[in-house]
């Protein structure tokens, strides 16, 4: 049996008492399950450098700032999209957002598919 792709989901860190912990929007998480039928697995928050000279550290005033991770980068990836809406609302009552999220489970399996095959 194939276990579906683990997909990486940004998060955003809350102080309960003395702990911190990450947490994702419960649509986003259910997106991912219902509509791309892959795992979603919680990434940390990231806290890369910012290249002196650069407008993110002119306009932030420092050499780095945290960030949530993965919201739009391709390194030849096969799938890369960029959107300014929230497809994951209401997915499984929208058929757009849905095949948006669908076709997105569909490049996860196949990419899956082919790292098993190359080992």
């Amino acid at each position: 049996m194939r276990l579906p792709p683990l997909v990486g989901l940004p998060t955003d860190s809350t102080l309960q008492g003395h702990h911190r912990f990450a947490m994702a929007g419960e649509k986003y998480v259910r997106a991912l399950v219902d509509a791309a039928a892959v795992t979603p697995v919680l990434l940390p928050s990231l806290q890369p450098p910012l290249p002196a000279g650069g407008w993110l550290a002119q306009w932030h005033g420092a050499r780095s700032a945290v960030v949530s991770p993965v919201h739009a980068r391709s390194r030849g990836h096969s799938f890369v999209l960029g959107v300014q809406w929230h497809p994951e609302w209401r997915v499984t009552h929208n058929p757009f957002y849905h095949a948006v999220l669908h076709a997105f489970g569909q490049a996860c399996r196949q990419r899956q598919r082919l790292q098993q095959d190359s080992t």
